[in-house]
């Protein structure tokens, strides 16, 4: 499952990547934080909610990976969405960039290669640029054990999500 995404997205590195800058402690940390499949929570958050949220998160994983493009670029990435999910795939080689596939609820999220920058680690702010270089404000935090993020859309609303599985940054 995991292998042919990452094996498509390696493929899909441009030769910018490779003069990319030295990570710092904090992008690591962040990278970490966000590399992960999000799902939305329906009303409030509770155990029980973030169960409902993440139920059939791996099925949905397996659904994006086999809907990837024999070849990635910038266009056939912007066709992928997730489907009730946002993927977050960090590229370890790349500090701060990272594809974002959100989910086709969220028309306002474009899909593709992106890019992410701690503003403030003891808060868990983090900027986020999409594939189309709209700027977005992600927050990284948990509810008990489980990982969570908010994220505010252009709009001003704030969209909570889940997080259901994580993603490790591609090598």
């Amino acid at each position: 499952m995991k292998r042919a995404l990452i094996a498509l997205l390696c493929l899909a590195a441009s030769p910018a990547d490779a003069q990319a800058p030295a990570t710092t402690p904090e992008l690591t940390r962040a990278t970490q934080a966000i590399g992960a499949m999000w799902r939305p929570i329906e009303g409030p958050l509770t155990g029980e909610s973030i169960r409902a949220a993440c139920a059939g998160a791996e099925q949905e994983m397996l659904a994006l990976d086999a809907a990837m493009p024999a070849e990635l670029t910038d266009e056939s990435a912007s066709r992928v969405r997730g489907l009730r999910g946002l993927h977050v795939i960090p590229i370890a080689s790349t500090p701060g960039a990272a594809y974002f596939f959100p989910p086709l609820s969220m028309t306002w999220f474009n899909s593709g290669l992106g890019g992410f920058s701690v503003i403030n680690e003891a808060e868990g702010f983090i900027g986020v640029r999409d594939a189309a270089g709209q700027e977005l404000a992600f927050q990284v935090g948990r509810a008990g054990n489980n990982p969570m993020l908010r994220i505010r859309r252009p709009t001003g609303e704030i969209v909570t999500l889940a997080g259901c599985q994580p993603i490790a940054p591609l090598e």
